[in-house]
Formats: C-alpha cells, sequence, structure tokens
C-alpha cells in the first residue's frame, strides 16, 4: 500500500436506526466520494464491537479524482462467495479480482470474505484508466 492514502467510511443511515457500514476504503489521497442519496439498500447487518456492519445490501456512490470521475458500488452478501480471479489481500482477508471493459475506461470487482462478520464484500469500480488503485484497496478496513 502507498504510504499516502486517505480513509473514505463507506456507510449508510438516519437518525432513527444510526449508521450501517459497508467498508472503510482505503484509496489514493486525491479522491473524494460523492455521496448519491438513496442509492443504497440495507437487509441484514451484523454488529462487531458497537459498531453495525451490512451482511446484505449494497451502495453505490461516485468518486471524483481531479477532472476524472468513477462509479464506485459495493455489495454484501452473507456468507463466502469468493469467486475467481487473481489474488489480493484485503484487510487481512484472501480475495481475488477481476477487470474488464466497462463504460468509459476498465472496470474492477475485488471480491472478498470477511470471517468476522459473516459476509463477502465486493467493490467495483467503473471508468478507471489503470489498476493503481490495487496498491491501496488491500488496506481498506471490514470489520
Amino acid at each position: 500500500m502507498s504510504t499516502e492514502f486517505s480513509w473514505h467510511a463507506i456507510a449508510v443511515g438516519n437518525r432513527v436506526l444510526g449508521l450501517y457500514n459497508f467498508l472503510v476504503l482505503s484509496a489514493p489521497p486525491t479522491w473524494r466520494i460523492v455521496v448519491m442519496p438513496m442509492a443504497s439498500d440495507v437487509f441484514k447487518h451484523r454488529e462487531v464491537d458497537g459498531v453495525k456492519w451490512v451482511r446484505d445490501g449494497e451502495v453505490m456512490h461516485f468518486v471524483r479524482d481531479g477532472g476524472r470521475a468513477y462509479v464506485l458500488k459495493i455489495k454484501a452478501r452473507p456468507g463466502r462467495r469468493v469467486g475467481k480471479g487473481e489474488p489480493i489481500t484485503v484487510g487481512g482477508h484472501q480475495g481475488v479480482y477481476r477487470t474488464s471493459k466497462g463504460r468509459g475506461g476498465l472496470r474492477l470487482a475485488v471480491e472478498f470474505y470477511c470471517d468476522v462478520t459473516d459476509r463477502t464484500l465486493t467493490v467495483e469500480l467503473e471508468g478507471l484508466d489503470g489498476l493503481d488503485v490495487l496498491n491501496y484497496i488491500g488496506g481498506s478496513r471490514c470489520h
């Protein structure tokens, strides 16, 4: 992971039910998350040390990086559902990443299982021009 990075808590919530976390994303220091209100669903969660983590749900936001913009999607599903791809470690957990052509550039999908919250997380970024972000995502926190 690069020595310069930024943390982004990807979470949803409200004043009545509180905050539900998907992931604390480690990213390049120039990234800014543009929150898309109402672009999320949370069906199940698990509480770990007083923090609610989404076990079943999804969220979509945008990332601004100077003049560039990317689509960020995070999906959480209960249990282990990691597919095939190139190996990567995220938050101390073994996972995989895959790339494909997407709208406006490269599409990256990183998938890993967190045994603490018993969920598989998929982090998708669309519109990338390279895979430098892989140097950062591994430092993300999932519990």
